[in-house]
């Protein structure tokens, strides 16, 4: 009798996370590079396709071949608009299915979803049904992936799934950016309002969210990654590092003064540098137009982070060392592409988003209180790992089933 009348003061007090016998279906929206991405290239010479689409991300022989003609991006700072190379048109595959990225490449060689999928999967989930995915073109930021109907179409996918799994209510499972870009759509796509969130969203669950980049981001935008080599550093850097300054999606997930304060993010031996003076850290290292897009991005597009008024379930890693000061050999200039770092200060985070920017979404808790909130963090469970991890993929089976953790805020041990 105790039992019972537990389990009705329970499932009055979850409201609208009550137990249901049938499983909510997922959406899944992948982190920054987990997308596929396919070309076809009409633009002459060596990598030209025709009309037959080809995969480019990440296919290693092709990326190095053609990545500079076919990943780069031309900014218009009129319009704020970005297209690719004329005659190349950068396509993602597999979108409402999982195959595409439960590994990336062809090969299946690199995992990255197949995990999560699984898990579901041998607990009654159906590929292309229940559980999918809305990979997106990650080059991207939210604006530019909005102009591109990315948005209209998850939301036509959103009610899609929830038609043909007998009217429920979706839960939408976020990795990384994709935090950021399914917050985007939960609060500033304007084709959706709260009235359809309220019918269609049983739950968002954002993973290791990005919510303010991290200084990792920053210091691959400056120079590149750190090589043991340095002549490969050079080589390696020198082809990427002009190819990533040409995405939305970088500025993007730089970090921003409001949250990273005064933490120097670089430092040379003349200058520290904070997220309050990015627009001279820019203009050092040459980085044409980066600082317009940059405020664009933080001030226009994403000026700060709304509450999504939807049972809003925030996990993500930390006590994992993270890049926090990157200490340069040199002083900034239009060369420093393939310098190495003298020394890299480590601070708290999942290992690539740092912590300041994982709690950004504890401000929710002041949102609409029939919404339900909640944070957990996992020690030592890294970024990546965060969609591996036995215990994050049992509370997020946990949420699909109506059943929330036994505490708003909390730490897993």
């Amino acid at each position: 009798m105790k039992l019972l009348l537990l389990s009705i003061l329970l499932t009055g007090w979850l409201g609208p996370m009550s137990t249901k016998a049938t499983k909510s279906p997922i959406i899944f929206f992948p982190g920054v590079t987990n997308s596929a991405l396919d070309v076809r290239n009409n633009g002459g010479g060596f990598c030209n396709t025709g009309d037959t689409a080809q995969r480019l991300w990440i296919e290693p022989l092709r990326l190095f071949l053609c990545g500079e003609q076919e990943l780069s991006l031309k900014y218009d700072p009129t319009t704020n608009f970005f297209e690719g190379r004329p005659g190349v048109m950068v396509e993602v595959p597999g979108f409402g299915g999982t195959e595409d990225v439960e590994y990336m490449g062809l090969s299946q060689t690199l995992p990255y979803l197949v995990t999560f999928i699984e898990y579901f999967v041998d607990r009654g989930y159906v590929r292309g049904k229940s559980i999918r995915t809305v990979p997106y073109d990650w080059r991207l930021a939210a604006d530019e992936l909005e102009r591109r109907g990315y948005f209209n179409n998850v939301q036509s996918l959103v009610e899609e799934t929830y038609i043909e799994n007998g009217n429920q209510k979706v839960t939408l499972v976020a990795h990384s950016m994709g935090g950021l870009v399914s917050h985007h759509f939960l609060t500033s796509y304007s084709g959706i309002n709260q009235e359809w969130k309220d019918k269609y969203i049983h739950a968002w669950v954002p993973l290791s969210g990005a919510w303010s980049g991290g200084v990792q981001t920053l210091a691959r935008v400056i120079y590149g990654g750190d090589f043991d080599n340095d002549l490969l550093s050079y080589v390696i850097n020198g082809f990427l590092v002009p190819i990533l300054r040409t995405f939305p999606s970088i500025p993007w997930l730089t970090p921003r003064e409001s949250v990273f304060k005064n933490t120097v993010l670089i430092s040379t031996p003349s200058t520290n540098y904070t997220a309050a003076n990015l627009k001279q850290l820019f203009d050092k290292i040459g980085y044409k137009n980066g600082f317009q897009i940059y405020n664009h991005l933080t001030t226009v597009v994403t000026p700060n982070f709304p509450p999504p008024n939807v049972n809003t379930f925030c996990y993500y890693g930390y006590n994992v060392p993270t890049p926090e000061t990157f200490v340069l050999k040199q002083d900034l200039n239009k060369d420093v592409i393939g310098m190495q770092a003298a020394n890299v200060v480590m601070g708290n985070g999942d290992g690539t988003v740092n912590q300041a920017s994982s709690a950004v979404c504890h401000q929710w808790q002041r949102m609409d209180p029939k919404y339900s909130f909640w944070v957990r963090q996992y020690e030592q469970v890294n970024h990546s790992e965060m969609v591996t991890n036995e215990r994050v993929l049992s509370d997020v089976a946990l949420i699909a089933g109506a059943s929330p953790p036994t505490s708003r805020v909390s730490r897993e041990q």
